[in-house]
């Protein structure tokens, strides 16, 4: 085989496909990027039936076609502009991303908490009494006053309608005293295992509810304010495919759910790849009485639970007290919040290898990451699993808190590091004081993970962060905000190169899905699920690469997105 063009690289059954119809389309004149370390670059494409049968450079091409005895139908000039693979969010919330865009109240521009509250003002006087008021983003950490706010100021602003507002992590909701009450929240309501209700002075609570304590406020909140399931999915679909993703793992579905992507998918609406992950308490129910799906776009055969909570809501599970937090409201050390028990996680670990599906655990603190590091260690040390099984592939997402020892570990013990850059230049504002400086050498360490031989998969935990990837990317080479602070980026040892970069949004999303035989680089014999860009983001100044605008999306070589 030509090494400089790798043309017809499928086995022979592809060749006879090809001489069979003989008919593909020819994409030309283009600076592509494969991802392919034994072609890294090319300047023309041919797929076949939503196949790539052929890719390097025009005369190479030319030439296989005559050889080949190929007729294209349709020829594509691209212009010179760059392409790259399809990129894949490795871990993202498509309903809450489709519940913003369709009008859930976002809450992440606002600046302080009275633009919370005139926010959710403005929405009481436009809805009847008694409505439901739902909405999240806020964070106190980006406001001039930072303290965690109290429910009154939102309880004067919305006395007759219940509100629910969920902090930017996810990890801690705020009500109002309506929400309370029709929730049965007293003084006497006691804190859940693995969660905490922040009271003030006088032992009432404040309207803060972390963690695990969420669930009682959530319980009671009606589900498809925004939407239905179907409307939120196909609403946060078109904003992804826009934004160059072609595919995504949603991270934490129901059986409900994955029954409205199938439809979606039989129906064939679903045009952007998806691999989702069950809730955890789901998962061994569902995958001992159904059989893993792996259809054309939608992949379940993986689990999501978790460790813990996030740092910015001091529930990430630490190894010591937090910096600025060191006494919990029982007065001994404060380390954090286990939202689930290590035994627990390693049972399910087990299951998990008995029934060949894969785990993906939430881990974000220290010891958060330690635990579940140990649990994965033990059941994959005592697994008796039937030969022929797939590799477990287990990830952690996150992973945004290491301990120096723990960071060979995840190579040795073959577990993805699912990771999400922005994440790193939007906590980097208070990490320090959350955990000191010393502790924080450990965070976001992708650069320490690569060359540890460590797999890294990039996502964005969209709509905890922005859903457009080349903001992920930017975050991954410069570890620096938009405005280019702080000089020399956070932490700068554990920046990354581009093509390390794009390859996590790539290659690596695409391995951690067990997608990486199928897509994650454009060459023979993999899906045409590509995007062509108005700008090289492998060469262009780092500043512009967020200003990057995706003029096409292809997927399995159909045009799913075009600019206008």
């Amino acid at each position: 085989m030509n090494a400089c063009t790798r043309l017809l690289a499928a086995a022979a059954t592809a060749l006879a496909a090809i001489a069979a119809h003989a008919q593909v389309d020819v994409y030309s004149n283009g600076n592509i990027y494969t991802m392919d370390p034994d072609l890294p670059r090319a300047e023309a494409m041919l797929v076949d039936g939503g196949m790539i049968i052929g890719i390097g450079s025009a005369a190479d091409v030319r030439r296989e076609m005559q050889e080949q005895g190929i007729r294209v139908i349709r020829k594509f000039d691209l212009g010179g502009r760059t392409v790259i693979p399809g990129l894949i969010d490795a871990h993202g919330h498509m309903i809450s991303l489709g519940a913003i865009g369709l009008g859930m109240l976002d809450l992440r521009a606002a600046a302080s908490y009275e633009d919370v509250v005139d926010i959710v003002r403005d929405r009481a006087s436009h809805v009847p009494a008694g409505t439901w008021i739902v909405g999240r983003g806020w964070d106190n950490e980006s406001w001039a006053d930072k303290r965690l706010p109290h429910h009154d100021a939102l309880s004067r602003a919305a006395p007759d309608h219940p509100v629910w507002i969920a902090r930017v992590d996810g990890h801690a909701g705020l009500a109002n005293a309506k929400a309370m009450e029709l929730a049965g929240v007293t003084r006497a309501t006691e804190s859940p295992e693995g969660g905490e209700i922040l009271r003030d002075e006088r032992g009432a609570p404040t309207g803060l509810f972390i963690d695990n304590a969420e669930s009682l406020i959530a319980r009671v909140v009606p589900e498809g304010l925004a939407g239905s399931a179907e409307e939120c999915i196909l609403k946060a679909q078109e904003m992804c495919l826009a934004a160059g993703l072609t595919g995504v793992h949603d991270a934490g579905v129901s059986p409900a759910e994955v029954d409205v992507y199938a439809g979606l998918e039989s129906q064939g609406k679903l045009k952007i790849r998806v691999y989702a992950m069950l809730h955890a308490p789901d998962a061994p129910n569902f995958f001992e009485f159904r059989a893993p799906i792996d259809t054309f776009k939608l992949s379940v055969y993986s689990a999501k639970a978790y460790m813990d909570g996030a740092m910015g809501s001091r529930g990430a599970w630490l190894l010591e007290p937090y910096a600025d937090r060191s006494a919990g409201p029982d007065g001994r050390p404060y380390t954090g919040l286990a939202v689930t028990q290590p035994d627990a996680l390693e049972e399910l670990a087990r299951h998990a290898l008995a029934h060949n599906y894969q785990l993906c655990t939430h881990a974000i603190g220290d010891r958060a990451n330690r635990e579940v590091l140990d649990a994965y260690e033990r059941a994959l040390a005592s697994a008796d699993r039937p030969e022929g099984s797939p590799e477990p592939r287990f990830r952690i997402e996150h992973a945004q808190l290491l301990d120096r020892e723990d960071l060979p570990r995840f190579a040795e013990l073959g577990v993805i590091a699912s990771m999400q850059p922005t994440h790193c230049t939007s906590d980097m504002r208070w990490v320090d004081a959350r955990v000191g400086p010393e502790r924080a050498e450990g965070a976001y360490a992708w650069a320490s993970l690569l060359k540890s031989g460590a797999t890294l998969a990039f996502g964005s935990d969209f709509p905890v962060e922005s859903h457009n990837p080349f903001l992920g990317i930017y975050a991954a080479i410069t570890r620096q905000n938009g405005d280019g602070q702080p000089q020399g980026g956070f932490h700068p040892d554990e920046r990354l190169t581009r093509e390390e970069a794009v390859r996590a949004f790539t290659l690596g999303a695409a391995y951690a899905a067990f997608w990486d035989e199928r897509i994650g680089t454009l060459e023979g014999g993999k899906l045409a699920d590509f995007i062509v860009l108005d700008r090289d983001i492998m060469t262009c100044d780092a500043a512009e690469i967020p200003q990057t605008r995706v003029l096409k999306t292809y997927s399995f070589g159909e045009l799913v997105y075009e600019a206008k």
